[in-house]
């Protein structure tokens, strides 16, 4: 390996001239993109990306690998609400050094009222770190002189202390992008297994060069190989009412190193398991080794245990103990961050923490409890064929009982023990543990959304519907109105009155928003005038279940309808109406269903 970095740290500076005959140099504007008004492909779009550009090589530094990745964007502000993306952070992992971001250089282009191009470079000084965990630290910078019309562009080097490490390059972003290039070169004993995810033409590149050097007198030959990927007018990507993480569906290429050949027929495969991977996570420190620390017990949990002898009741104890009594500070991580002794003590502490805390509370209890490595729905499903700790951004508890399997999340104060989380549900889990360890589907069919409603009102002379009604939620309907009512008692009612003009509601009473077992009740007085046209009169009966407004109005639609659950909506009630008034026509009895019978109305 020594004598293969050596030749590699003398091939890379004759094999690593960039000409970048697609891409304008940096510092070098374009005046027709300052006095861009709009993109042509996008009417609505707030910003512009005009170029979006990676380039990675590997170097040697002593014995060692590192990776290298230039990273360079262009942006054309078009809206105020562009104006945001001059806010730069850039995550990296900083734990013993093993990710470092340097090279920062960042310009503005404006144009003045004479036509002349101001250019505004960042101050050193502007540019600060700041640390997220105690493994991950992130810089953070602000585009100087930002408005409706300006140009930002910034580059920066991303060094990698690895060899298999190599980020996913994402040709889609949020905003749409005139070119997205991704250039990689790969020294030839680095053996990768790639895939190209895209659904729009890619213009692919890929050369080898023959190399030779001299090394303790002998002549060594050497192929690097460099590969280049291009997407022209990449359109944007945008939140789409019920769709899963953005990054699902964004068109990218990833790679990962499956065999590292030293050309004399000795390949080593590289390739870790989900099995290593779980082995390292119980010795790690901040993983596995917290739940081996001792706790100081309370007595009121413990005094509360001691008349309680089944595990299930046991689970529901601990688990509702840890929720209420523990506090999530809002840092996600797969990892502890002060260690769940400190984060006990505060009464506060990370997912992760809380929920070791948790898992460590339940063992002791004598329940086989389990961590549980998840990626939640806005940070993208897994793919169980890359063993990358990377997927995850999130640890909850796997815990036993008889023959249930129960998914506990102690962060969240309003998510019952019977219910999967409803941000992890119908997703991949992995259970970390010699024993048990695994992938399991995070799936329960028996589990719906479900709103019924009742109405019993009247309809005055004066067209105003009056009457009262109670609203039942159930399951996945609960928790979010729970979250909603315990935070925000005052402005409750606006949860009933935003979808309608002139709805007044009064005598709310809110009732078993603390009981898992129960749904949340809401007991109400309201009135509603109706709409009018000459002698007609209407009214709906589609009150208080949230589908007031239809979210499918959209012509295109980039991404699949994902409503993560069975989801059952019940009107029931009566309506009377005044004397002198008739029904034009009476409604007929119908039933709607899909051919597969996964909508029926």
């Amino acid at each position: 390996m020594k004598i293969i970095a050596i030749i590699i740290a003398l091939l890379f500076n004759s094999l690593l001239i960039l000409a970048q005959k697609e891409l304008p140099a940096y510092g070098k504007i374009d005046k027709a993109d300052l006095l861009l008004k709009e993109c042509e492909t996008d009417k609505d779009a707030e910003a512009y990306k005009l170029l979006s550009f990676g380039d990675v090589r590997y170097f040697v530094v002593g014995n060692d690998f590192n990776i290298e990745t230039e990273r360079r964007e262009r942006i054309k502000i078009l809206k105020d609400k562009g104006i945001g993306l001059a806010n730069i952070k850039i995550r990296f992992y900083s734990l013993s050094g093993y990710e470092n971001i340097k090279n920062i250089a960042a310009t503005t282009y404006n144009i003045d009222d004479a036509g002349n191009i101001i250019t505004t470079k960042l101050e050193k000084s502007a540019i600060y770190i700041k640390k997220i965990t105690n493994r991950i630290s992130e810089v953070v910078f602000t585009m100087p002189d930002v408005k409706v019309g300006s140009v930002i562009e910034y580059k920066f080097t991303d060094i990698k202390k690895s060899i298999a490490d190599l980020d996913d390059w994402y040709f889609q972003d949020d905003i749409p992008t005139r070119i997205s290039m991704y250039r990689i070169m790969v020294p030839s004993i680095f053996k990768f297994v790639n895939q190209l995810l895209a659904y729009q033409n890619v213009e692919q590149n890929q050369s080898t060069v023959r190399e030779s050097a001299l090394v303790s007198s002998s002549h060594i030959s050497y192929n690097s190989v460099l590969k280049s990927y291009i997407i022209r007018d990449v359109p944007a990507l945008r939140d789409e009412p019920y769709m899963s993480a953005a990054k699902d569906y964004l068109q990218r290429v990833v790679f990962q190193l499956s065999q590292i050949d030293y050309g004399n027929g000795n390949i080593r495969d590289v390739r870790t398991t989900w099995a290593k991977l779980s082995k390292e996570l119980l010795e790690d420190e901040d993983f596995g080794l917290q739940l081996r620390k001792n706790l100081p017990h309370t007595k009121g949990l413990d005094d509360t245990l001691k008349n309680v002898s089944d595990d299930y009741n046991k689970m529901l104890l601990i688990h509702d103990y840890v929720r209420q009594n523990m506090n999530w500070n809002g840092s996600e991580t797969i990892y502890s961050i002060q260690g769940i002794k400190t984060a006990w003590d505060k009464k506060s502490g990370s997912n992760s923490e809380l929920n070791l805390i948790l898992i460590n509370l339940l063992k002791e209890a004598g329940l086989k409890a389990f961590p549980l490595l998840v990626s939640t729905k806005d940070n993208g499903r897994v793919n169980t064929f890359y063993p990358f700790l990377q997927q995850f951004n999130n640890t909850m508890a796997c815990v036993f009982v008889d023959d249930k399997r129960y998914i506990l999340n102690a962060a969240d104060k309003y998510n019952p023990s019977h219910l999967v989380p409803y941000d992890v549900v119908n997703t991949d889990a992995f259970i970390v543990d010699d024993l048990y360890g695994g992938w399991i589907a995070l799936k329960n069919e028996k589990d719906v959304w479900k709103n019924v409603v009742s109405i019993f009102a009247s309809i005055s002379p004066d067209a105003v519907m009056k009457g009262k009604a109670t609203v039942y939620n159930f399951n996945y309907s609960k928790n979010p109105k729970v979250k909603t009512y315990k935070e925000n008692k005052t402005g409750f009612k606006d949860y009933f009155t935003k979808a309608y003009t002139g709805l007044k509601v009064e005598n709310l009473e809110v009732s078993d928003e603390n009981v898992d077992t129960l749904p949340l009740k809401q007991n109400l007085d309201f009135s509603l005038p109706l709409n009018s046209s000459g002698e007609y009169k209407y009214f709906t009966i589609n009150l208080f279940q949230g589908l007031e407004t239809n979210p499918f109005i959209a012509d295109e639609r980039m991404t699949n309808v994902e409503f993560n659950y069975r989801q059952s909506y019940t009107v029931v009630g009566k309506i009377f109406i005044p004397e002198n008034y008739d029904f034009e026509e009476l409604p007929k009895n119908i039933k709607m269903i899909m051919p597969d019978s996964s909508i029926i109305l």
